[in-house]
């Protein structure tokens, strides 16, 4: 099972093959979800195997979404990631972007003394 998930506080993004085309349970899901205090909106793409679910941050968690899609047998565990591998990704993004910015003054700065001289 194929599974990708963005998160922003208050929405929360799944792609599974659990959503794949007019699935039965995507709609059973579907449901299960409007029916949680919090959730506000919830909308299914089918043909993108997704879900979208918009939720109040002050009633439900990211975390609570996830266990109610993992006891549906949605997403598999390992789908939840914890704050180290959130932590991780992030440290790893700002590190390449300073590589990238550093590569990128070093040019700028060969260039010009190119151009002066």
């Amino acid at each position: 099972m194929n599974q990708s998930i963005h998160h922003v506080p208050g929405r929360l993004r799944i792609r599974s093959t659990s959503f794949r085309r007019r699935s039965i349970t995507a709609l059973s899901i579907q449901d299960q979800l409007l029916a949680l205090d919090g959730v506000t909106h919830v909308r299914l793409n089918p043909d993108a195997s997704s879900i979208t679910i918009h939720y109040d941050t002050a009633r439900l968690s990211r975390a609570q979404l996830l266990a109610m899609l993992e006891s549906t047998g949605c997403l598999g565990a390992q789908t939840r990631s914890d704050a180290f591998t959130t932590k991780t990704g992030e440290l790893f993004g700002k590190v390449l972007m300073g590589a990238i910015v550093k590569k990128v003054a070093e040019r700028s700065a060969l260039k010009l003394v190119s151009v002066l001289l």
